[in-house]
């Protein structure tokens, strides 16, 4: 398969990734998406038709890294550094099955108040963000979530692809609402229905967003419930916190943890599970974990409708813009 994508995708790419442009290297994996195995499409067609809620592949050819090779920051969209410039070598393989599994279930895009605007993310330990509850952290389990959750253009399904993992690995938590919802008491699921309760943006994003209240963090039908949920999630009645108590420690105990392994990916649906991380320990050496990230729309002309044509010339708008009204 390795040599199937150089052939197909990475020899035919134009230079360097570009973390706010992906869309020549990803239309070009699109294009040549049967490479992954018939059993992992079917799988994504699976959960894009809402048959699975989530999807693990393993062992797919990994990019073969440097000991010292991490990325540098310069695409982290923080403190003015420009993102769309590269000065280390990436995980083209990676790119590559990111960008056919991206476009397999649907549209990348991102948020202009995130990382800078970059639509594929470098998930990855940094001194500053260590006992956040951010995709920096380490020293702190990242507690169980949905992506965005405050916003009101939230992705549809999260991707996450391993880069490097060193032993040993922490673990993803990933938890389906269905079986979280069967753990909880009928009060606690009907208190959680009703539009009560108030979520922040996450420490990823951009200072000065405001908190959201009126949040119904379960919506669907019994029968297909949802969920938006964060850390910073509250409720101002006693009933209303007791809630939010039972159902952290009821989504926790049917929690499935998955490692990802150089190679591994994960998709799965932002509205039909939560996820998390636990803690590991980090050096700061250039071998520590590395993820890949990318947000996923099924359709992105949502973005159009919402905010309208992209400033400049682009065709396709791909940032949702800082507020949520």
């Amino acid at each position: 398969m390795a040599r199937l994508v150089s052939d197909h995708v990475i020899g035919r790419a134009p230079g360097q990734v570009d973390y706010r442009e992906t869309g020549a290297h990803f239309r070009l994996a699109e294009l040549s998406g049967s490479i992954l195995p018939e059993r992992v499409r079917d799988a994504l067609a699976g959960l894009r038709e809402g048959g699975h809620d989530a999807v693990v592949v393993h062992g797919l050819p990994a990019d073969p890294l440097d000991d010292h090779q991490q990325p540098d920051g310069s695409h982290d969209g923080r403190d003015g550094i420009d993102g769309g410039a590269e000065a280390t070598p990436q995980p083209l393989l990676g790119w590559t099955w990111l960008g056919m599994v991206t476009r397999q279930l649907g549209h990348e895009y991102g948020y202009r108040a995130e990382k800078g605007g970059n639509l594929v993310h470098d998930v990855r330990p940094r001194p500053d963000g260590a006992a956040t509850q951010s995709n920096a952290s380490s020293e702190v389990d990242l507690q169980l979530h949905t992506e965005v959750a405050f916003h009101e253009i939230r992705p549809d399904f999260v991707l996450l692809y391993g880069v490097r993992s060193p032993q040993p690995r922490p673990a993803t938590r990933l938890v389906r609402i269905a079986d979280a919802v069967r753990e909880c008491s009928p009060e606690t699921v009907r208190r959680l229905r009703e539009p009560r309760f108030t979520i922040a943006a996450p420490d990823s994003f951009s200072v000065g967003e405001e908190a959201v209240d009126g949040i119904r963090p379960i919506g669907g039908t019994p029968g297909w419930p949802t969920i938006r949920w964060h850390s910073s999630i509250a409720g101002d009645d006693p009933s209303d916190k007791a809630a939010i108590t039972e159902f952290r420690a009821a989504a926790e105990r049917v929690a499935h943890r998955v490692r990802l392994a150089p190679g591994s990916l994960l998709a799965f649906s932002n509205s039909r599970c939560l996820h998390g991380r636990d803690a590991f320990e980090a050096h700061y050496d250039g071998r520590d974990r590395w993820l890949l990230r990318t947000y996923v729309l099924r359709d992105i002309t949502r973005l159009m409708s919402r905010y309208g044509p992209p400033p400049g010339n682009g065709a396709v708008r791909r940032l949702a813009e800082t507020r949520t009204a």
